[in-house]
């Protein structure tokens, strides 16, 4: 027997002990470079009676990440993401992702490519658990974060487990990264902190290039500017935003409790209220 057969035989057997365990075995003879290299971009956003938020802004990101893989958008986006949305919900979650698509084998291909679009919608349910951080530190040094690169997120899934199974971080914790002595970001999620009656940003090339963030920063209501991790201690208040949530106050950081009183919030709410695509209920808490 090869070693290919050996490997679904002992899946077999292995699926009458444990079916919550079982591995789903598929045969492609040109899958996609999404799987096989990682070479995909996507873009996370909300999708509110038919509105997105700042579109332009996924798309140029989008654009941006797919130009490093020699790629480009299709020009059909915008009402196939609304089509997919509507389909489920009138305020949708909507994962867009665009991958290499099929092409022949290896790390770099002389063919034309066309990539492939992969569209995931879900009802939009807001956290109702409080947000708990606990810093962790993020060791890829100077590494720019242009895009949403979903290979670099496999990185991120490992770092998490590594973290968890250490104990660095609790069950019920999220990481909140730092690199050396500043503070950058969440997974998958940009931090606001208010100090001295002033809403401030990390600036870092290894941020998450956020588009909520880059709303608020152009609006006047967020500066960037390096953040110490000591801020934590001194900081008046503490908020996430990213593209789902919007803004969602954190409640315990490191262990010290914080503000969330709405009115904490209100220069960043003012600042997004009653534009496109934005949720009435902007304060996620």
């Amino acid at each position: 027997m090869n070693q290919a057969c050996e490997l679904i035989a002992c899946d077999a057997s292995s699926r009458k002990k444990n079916r919550s365990q079982e591995a789903v075995i598929s045969s492609s003879k040109d899958p996609d470079r999404g799987l096989l290299y990682g070479e995909a971009c996507f873009e996370t956003m909300r999708v509110i009676k038919g509105e997105i938020f700042v579109w332009d802004a996924h798309l140029a990101r989008l654009q941006q990440g797919l130009t490093a893989f020699g790629l480009a958008c299709p020009q059909d986006l915008l009402p196939r993401c609304l089509e997919a949305a509507e389909e489920v919900a009138e305020d949708a979650l909507l994962r867009l992702t665009l991958s290499g698509g099929v092409a022949p084998r290896g790390l770099m291909t002389s063919s034309e490519r066309s990539p492939q679009v992969h569209i995931q919608a879900w009802p939009y349910h807001p956290a109702t658990e409080p947000l708990v951080l606990r810093t962790l530190h993020w060791p890829l040094l100077g590494m720019a974060r242009i895009a949403k690169f979903t290979a670099d997120y496999a990185f991120t899934i490992r770092l998490l487990h590594q973290a968890r199974h250490a104990g660095q971080i609790g069950e019920n914790e999220q990481a909140l990264f730092t690199l050396g002595d500043d503070l950058l970001c969440m997974e998958t999620a940009n931090i606001l902190l208010l100090v001295n009656g002033e809403w401030l940003s990390p600036d870092s090339d290894a941020l998450l290039p956020g588009v909520v963030r880059a709303a608020l920063l152009e609006s006047g209501a967020l500066r960037a500017c390096r953040c110490p991790v000591d801020w934590l201690q001194v900081c008046d208040a503490m908020a996430i935003c990213n593209s789902g949530c919007f803004i969602r106050p954190v409640t315990v950081v490191n262990g010290r409790r914080l503000d969330v009183h709405a009115g904490r919030f209100a220069v960043l709410l003012d600042a997004l209220r009653g534009r496109k695509g934005v949720p009435e209920d902007i304060l996620c808490a």
